[in-house]
């Protein structure tokens, strides 16, 4: 995901939370007891009042702005949700540059040839790839199972120097960034009965 877009996203979350939790305090804590003991220049409703009696609200539809302006408002929030949803990252197959001539690769395709490729890599028993490409950088996700008495680091250094060197020269100009959890294969084998 985009950093700028994954800020503006935790802000919004953040920012819409924030008020959520003040607007709820703020009724929960200004009733009964708890309201004297608030500081004095904090707005207190009166009690048994409401934010919008049914007087108020009959005095608003009475208005001539009050129904297009209603109608705008809910319709711009709706539509600047939609844009918002679709602007964001879909987690799909998606086409690769590659270096060289003006050809693409689908990142599950290249994803799914790494993978073989790690399983070749002596020690490895299993190898899953998960590849988010982007348009100036691309990420893979690299998760082994390691056979039991393989070393870490001799496995770390053939994949390094193998498969991913390959894939980050396909890739080129564009950087990979990789990330590699290792785990390792239990010694007992399951029984059946």
């Amino acid at each position: 995901m985009n950093p700028l877009r994954n800020a503006v996203n935790r802000a919004l979350l953040a920012l819409t939370g924030a008020a959520l939790l003040a607007g709820g305090g703020w009724l929960g804590l200004s009733g009964g007891a708890v309201a004297d003991r608030l500081p004095g220049p904090l707005p207190r409703p009166g009690d048994g009042t409401v934010l919008l009696d049914r007087a108020g609200l009959a005095g608003l539809r009475g208005e001539d702005w009050w129904t297009p302006a209603v109608v705008a408002v809910t319709a711009a929030a709706l539509l600047l949700c939609l844009t918002w949803l679709l602007a964001q990252p879909r987690h799909g197959d998606r086409r690769l540059p590659l270096a060289g001539p003006p050809l693409t690769l689908r990142s599950r395709a290249l994803a799914d040839a790494l993978a073989h490729r790690a399983e070749a890599t002596p020690g490895v028993a299993r190898a899953r790839i998960r590849l988010t490409a982007g348009r100036k950088r691309s990420r893979a996700g690299v998760r082994l199972l390691l056979e039991p008495g393989a070393a870490p680091g001799r496995v770390l250094e053939q994949l390094t120097h193998g498969p991913l060197d390959e894939a980050r020269a396909s890739l080129a100009p564009h950087p990979l960034r990789t990330h590699v959890r290792m785990g390792v294969r239990s010694r007992r084998e399951r029984s059946t009965r």
